[in-house]
């Protein structure tokens, strides 16, 4: 059966935005970043910025289903976020949404000061296939962030893992054969997934890559990718740390409302790029 995807995107607007908290960040604008559409979350001013990468399997959400909670990550980290309204599969297909998330981040460097953020310190984060671009990002530009954290990302299109296999469903009812048609929609040949920019986990040298931040949750089907990511990072000699999320499914992060265990997590960022501030040409953690 064909799926209905104007339909099933006007539904999960809908559902986001019936639900969370929408905190009240002191400067909050919908910005064009040269022809990009983006939603600006500043609690101050001269901090150093976020670039936010929402999730949705390429397909679905929008700067609107992400409102909340980035006006909450905004607030407990104390970062500004730049969430990025990047154009969608099927619609547009690869590269189309990778080139939108490079466009804004250049936009960003460039462009950041005239609205009153730190663009010394530039970090990317993202959520599931947002998590996906801000990986492929960084594979095809190593200077673009200054550290990436990556929620669930999905790192290889073909990938064949025990998580796949054994886990999935839960509540979100999240399974491989959605994760498939997901990435059917994004990269529609075996070509285009095996490439680097859409499958990173497949990207022969890793090293020059920025430091990494990897959250993942127990009993999602894309565990075993992104912690295999860490682990490739690692060898690769980047500063890669892995923290799963025991009892957690896909799509907890984006909840802290509904689960302690996004709040940790926000927690976890939060001080991670605390110590990133502080200490930025040495490293993460005071390395």
């Amino acid at each position: 059966m064909e799926r209905d995807i104007a339909a099933e995107r006007a539904a999960d607007r809908a559902e986001a935005l019936a639900e969370g908290v929408r905190i009240d960040v002191a400067h909050v604008a919908d910005l064009d970043a040269d022809g990009v559409p983006v939603r600006l979350y500043r609690p101050d001013e001269d901090v150093p910025v976020l670039l936010y990468v929402h999730g949705g399997g390429w397909v679905f959400h929008d700067v609107e289903t992400h409102d909340a909670f980035c006006r909450y990550l905004a607030h407990a980290t104390g970062w500004a976020l730049l969430s990025v309204d990047y154009r969608r599969a099927p619609e547009d297909p690869y590269p189309a949404p990778l080139d939108d998330v490079a466009t804004a981040a250049a936009w960003l460097r460039e462009h950041g000061d005239e609205h009153a953020l730190d663009t010394s310190l530039i970090a990317g984060i993202g959520d599931s296939s947002g998590a996906n671009l801000v990986a492929a990002l960084s594979v095809r530009e190593p200077d673009a962030l200054a550290y990436q954290v990556l929620v669930y990302p999905p790192t290889d299109a073909l990938a064949d893992t025990e998580s796949r296999r054994t886990e999935g469903g839960g509540a979100y009812d999240f399974v491989v054969a959605d994760m498939d048609w997901y990435w059917d929609q994004y990269a529609p040949t075996e070509e285009a997934k095996r490439l680097p920019e859409v499958s990173p986990l497949r990207a022969p040298d890793l090293s020059g890559l920025p430091p990494t931040l990897v959250i993942t949750a127990e009993h999602d089907l894309l565990r075993d990718e992104g912690e295999a990511y860490a682990v490739r990072l690692a060898e690769a000699g980047v500063s890669a740390v892995a923290w799963r999320a025991l009892g957690m499914e896909h799509g907890f992060w984006r909840r802290p409302w509904d689960y302690a265990e996004s709040r940790s997590a926000v927690r976890l960022v939060a001080g991670t790029l605390r110590d990133l501030a502080a200490t930025p040409s040495e490293g993460v953690l005071g390395e």
